[in-house]
């Protein structure tokens, strides 16, 4: 999902109550708070030695120690904090938007949108990532020869 369509998604339902769900059936905390809107930019090389670029938009959630039940975020809370942020510096609107979290029972997460259900709240149900190689990945896409000995036993990439 990127950026854009999730906000689309914001203005399109207001007033909405939003959550996180980060694991099948264990949700953001309802009074956490947006923190950070990251603009970030990759420039890797990976072990075929091949450089990658890409940029994402990463939206920091945060949970208080101390419960703040007077406190939550809705579909309109959530556009005026996208709003200061573009008052200071555009974020990226065509890039695939993902969401940072954790909490004590659970690792500090970057993971993309699964899915979102729309009923009388938006539930953003989030997806766990798995790292990969992507020098394996371009073998499976086009074959080189370079790239066969990539990422297997004694290949030399790692």
């Amino acid at each position: 999902m990127t950026t854009q369509a999730f906000l689309d998604i914001l203005k399109s339902n207001p007033n909405l109550p939003l959550y996180f769900e980060y694991r099948a059936g264990e949700f953001v905390r309802s009074d956490y708070h947006i923190t950070e809107i990251k603009n970030v930019s990759y420039d890797t090389v990976d072990c075929g030695g091949v450089q990658n670029t890409w940029e994402e938009t990463i939206v920091q959630l945060w949970e208080n120690e101390t419960p703040e039940p007077e406190h939550s975020v809705n579909t309109d809370r959530a556009l005026k904090i996208f709003e200061v942020v573009e008052k200071t510096r555009p974020t990226f609107k065509t890039t695939d938007l993902k969401f940072e979290y954790g909490n004590s029972t659970f690792h500090t997460a970057i993971m993309p949108v699964q899915s979102i259900d729309i009923t009388d709240k938006i539930i953003v149900k989030l997806a766990n990532e798995h790292t990969t190689c992507k020098a394996k990945d371009r073998k499976a896409e086009n074959s080189l020869q370079e790239l066969e000995l990539a990422c297997t036993p004694g290949g030399g990439c790692c």
